[in-house]
């Protein structure tokens, strides 16, 4: 994978998994670093460009009756910067590499800075001045501006391939930590309800519940010398759902 070049790879988080694209920069030593892109800069702060804007070093008065609710400075937008941005876009899909290559290169699509600059006023006393700040924390917390897979791509369809793949793996991992779980929990109900009842139909049970369907998803409970059991995703649901009586 060449540098400057568009690549994709899967992010992987709490809220799941799917296909990202970015612009390789280099290997590390077991990963590789991708710059994430976004669209270029288009707020204008008090009509000055916000890439452009420099912190102020003089101070001012704060307006007559200003509270910490009133607006010291206007945020607008560069209308025509953003219509070109968007007739550049029209048509154009992330899952065509040539599509992003042709933004990036022509700069409808730039990297984004480790840390994104803010603008905030600064006080003292009755005065104040706009200040151009880079905060040293990322402003969500856990979300970087780059990114560092353990694969990349360079095509969407490699990308998702692999992704399926690795959801396929953790699936049928699952499941078999969930079969383990579930013989564990019927041995534990077999041995109380023998404890209490004996061991004449402790066989029978077994075979009763074996032949269940979903063994992985099975939830047991012994109550008041009973065998209980009940759907695990039901129960995740509602809690207060009925339990079925197996013995």
């Amino acid at each position: 994978m060449k540098q400057n070049r568009v690549c994709y790879y899967i992010e992987d988080s709490q809220f799941g998994m799917y296909v990202s694209y970015g612009i390789y920069e280099y290997k590390t030593t077991c990963t590789h670093k991708v710059s994430r892109l976004k669209a270029p800069e288009i707020r204008l702060i008090n009509g000055v460009p916000f890439d452009d804007f420099q912190s102020e070093t003089e101070f001012k008065k704060v307006p007559k009756g200003w509270t910490y609710s009133t607006d010291l400075y206007t945020v607008t937008e560069d209308l025509e910067k953003k219509d070109k941005i968007n007739a550049a876009m029209k048509g154009r899909s992330i899952k065509n590499p040539l599509d992003i290559q042709w933004l990036f290169d022509n700069g409808y699509l730039v990297k984004m800075e480790n840390v994104e600059p803010i603008i905030e006023p600064e006080f003292n006393h009755n005065t104040y001045r706009l200040v151009k700040k880079y905060p040293a924390w990322t402003q969500c917390y856990g979300s970087h501006n780059d990114a560092y897979p353990n694969e990349v791509f360079e095509t969407y369809e490699d990308a998702e391939k692999r992704m399926n793949e690795i959801k396929e793996i953790r699936h049928r991992k699952a499941v078999e930590c969930a079969l383990l779980d579930f013989y564990e929990d019927l041995e534990w109900a077999l041995e109380k309800y023998e404890a209490e009842h004996g061991g004449r139909e402790i066989e029978e049970i077994r075979q009763k519940i074996l032949a269940r369907p979903h063994l992985d998803d099975t939830m047991f409970r012994y109550y008041k010398g009973e065998i209980l059991v009940v759907s695990r995703e039901a129960h995740r649901k509602d809690t207060h759902i009925e339990w079925e009586k197996i013995a």
